[in-house]
């Protein structure tokens, strides 16, 4: 199955937890994937974007979002592939159970922001980007926005599409070209939601490192 619930879908995002390791690693869910019990990802990467190295035979959690909410598998990793970008073959070894997603990765991420409150709306520019907020520079109009003012978030992606859901304004102060730069928190965005735009901040990390950046 490929409803979310047994398995993770194609382009799902995951959490991988590693024996050792306590830190956040992610990894990605390719659409064509073998069945019979194998699912094939990318080589987990930690917050800075650097893969890390798993030794075949070895075991790993996979954690991933549902409706129902976070599910996890425990998978042995059969064979790492190095050919064009690096995945695991992963041999399910546990059946479907409940669990706990581990914290947000942050990156420098610029995009369009707009934000809304009723009839007013502005747009600025991301600084940086996580699943459970943001910091970016916005105009201020007649004192709008504020600090714990609640406004409608929409962030314009690359591909074209565009993330919307609430959030709170948090930490702001003026900078010198008259604009704000304030840190916003979501609130209660749906696990999807959450999902793409963890996809994007790892989208980012791998940019930088291709780039020698990280």
């Amino acid at each position: 199955m490929t409803d979310g619930e047994e398995l993770p879908g194609p382009r799902s995002v995951i959490d991988v937890q590693v024996a050792d390791r306590d830190d956040l690693l992610v990894a990605f869910v390719p659409e064509d994937q073998p069945g019979d019990g194998v699912l094939v990802v990318t080589v987990a990467q930690d917050c800075t974007g650097r893969r890390i190295r798993v030794p075949v035979g070895d075991q790993v959690e996979l954690v991933w979002s549902t409706r129902s909410g976070p599910r996890a598998r425990t998978a042995e990793v059969l064979e790492v592939v190095l050919d064009g970008e690096p995945t695991w073959r992963l041999q399910l070894v546990s059946g479907t159970r409940s669990a706990q997603r581990r914290g947000a990765v942050r990156a420098e991420v610029g995009l369009p922001v707009v934000l809304a409150d009723g009839g007013r709306t502005v747009t600025g520019t991301s600084l940086d980007l996580s699943e459970t907020g943001l910091r970016g520079r916005w105009p201020v109009e007649a004192g709008w926005p504020a600090v714990l003012d609640r406004v409608t978030v929409t962030l314009q992606l690359t591909d074209g599409s565009s993330i919307s859901g609430p959030a709170e304004v948090r930490r702001g102060f003026p900078v010198t070209d008259g604009r704000l730069e304030a840190s916003l928190v979501f609130l209660d965005w749906p696990e999807r939601a959450q999902d793409q735009v963890r996809g994007r901040v790892f989208e980012r990390l791998r940019h930088l490192a291709r780039r020698g950046d990280l």
